[in-house]
Order: C-alpha cells, then structure tokens, then sequence
C-alpha cells in the first residue's frame, strides 16, 4: 500500500518539478538568445515555472512523509 501511495505522489511531482525546471530553462533562454522575427515568451512563465517546481517538492516532501 505504501509503494501505491507513493507512485500516486511521486510521479506527478516528478512531473511537476521537471516541467518547472524546463520552463524557467527556456524562459531564460529565449531572453538571452534573441532571434530575428521571434518575440521571447514572457517573464509570467518564469514564475509560472518557480511555481511548478514549488508545488512538485512540496509533493515530493508530503510523499516522503506519508510512504517513507
């Protein structure tokens, strides 16, 4: 039951903190690259990103305290 519980909170948080890593990487990214023709996308996914990473350990530290 244990390992049930915590593939239930360890998968979408492991989803969670990756796709926040991956969309501050490319916020930062399309900044300092610049590409003629192409508008870099906006500093709110930043944020958007820190929050995904927050929410993904914040899931990862509830799973780690209700499966071990």
């Amino acid at each position: 039951m244990r390992a049930l519980v915590g593939g239930l909170l360890g998968v979408p948080a492991t989803i969670l903190v990756a796709g926040g890593l991956g969309l501050m990487v490319v916020t930062i990214y399309t900044h300092l690259v610049r590409r003629s023709g192409r508008a870099p996308i906006r500093w709110r996914h930043l944020g958007l990103g820190f929050a995904l990473l927050a929410a993904g350990v914040l899931l990862l530290e509830v799973e780690l305290i209700v499966a071990g």
